[in-house]
């Protein structure tokens, strides 16, 4: 399999505007131009690609220290079913379909210990049945069916991070406790990720900005180099 591996990283502004009035997002197109996203005005764009397998646009923003590395992010990616992609940290991962990555994410990633949550932080379990529930949503402006969690789940925290910190109670032992929203939209050959990855503390702040991300999110083609697809449009109600 011939890999094109591509990272770039623009400290753009996405909008031109008015420096004392500026708009509050701006419409992003995808440089594959599979689907265009309303994202924060300013924020820095980062993108990753691994030919039509894999797609990454990052969204980075601006400082704060309660979010891990220092800064609040937010991402949607797109994965073709049975292709490997390779992390960059040499792994490879490889999903069936949407059902398989969050499977594997809850396992791999937060496994055995964290809780699963609605995007508006309720617990999200079927008592009766004893099980997990991943909740299922309509996008606002697409239409699309898309499933929709948040996964809190606390990770030691590297020394040299000062950024996201919690201490843990008694021992003072540094932690991070991650709270990260996840909404999944399937298609046939593939899938798109969008993901919020924050801090239990910082979750709040930018909870609205990933809203607005998956509200506006308007796929076009399914990924890269893909097949045009049919939305049923806007949400109603």
């Amino acid at each position: 399999m011939k890999n094109s591996l591509m990272r770039r990283l623009f400290a753009v502004l996405l909008l031109t505007a008015s420096a004392c009035n500026p708009p509050k997002y701006a419409v992003y197109e995808s440089i594959n131009k599979d689907y265009t996203v309303s994202v924060p005005w300013g924020w820095q764009v980062m993108t990753d690609q691994q030919d039509t397998d894999f797609a990454q646009a990052t969204f980075i923003g601006p400082f704060d220290p309660d979010f891990y590395l220092g800064a609040p992010s937010l991402s949607v990616r797109w994965y073709r079913r049975f292709r490997p992609h390779r992390l960059s940290d040499g792994r490879l991962e490889m999903y069936g379909g949407a059902d398989d990555f969050i499977k594997q994410t809850l396992k791999q990633v937060y496994g055995p210990e964290y809780v699963l949550l609605t995007l508006d932080g309720k617990v999200s379990y079927d008592d009766a049945k004893r099980t997990e529930v991943i909740p299922e949503i309509t996008l606002k402006n697409s239409g699309l069916k898309a499933k929709a969690f948040t996964v809190e789940s606390a990770t030691p925290a590297p020394e040299a991070n000062k950024w996201g910190i919690s201490a843990q109670a008694g021992t003072g032992k540094p932690f991070v406790l991650r709270k990260h929203a996840y909404v999944v939209v399937s298609f046939d050959d593939g899938f798109y990720v969008l993901t919020y990855p924050a801090t239990e503390r910082g979750y709040p702040s930018f909870l609205d900005k990933f809203a607005g991300l998956m509200g506006s999110f308007m796929p076009r083609i399914s990924g890269p180099g893909g097949p045009k697809i049919r939305v049923p449009g806007p949400r109603q109600g």
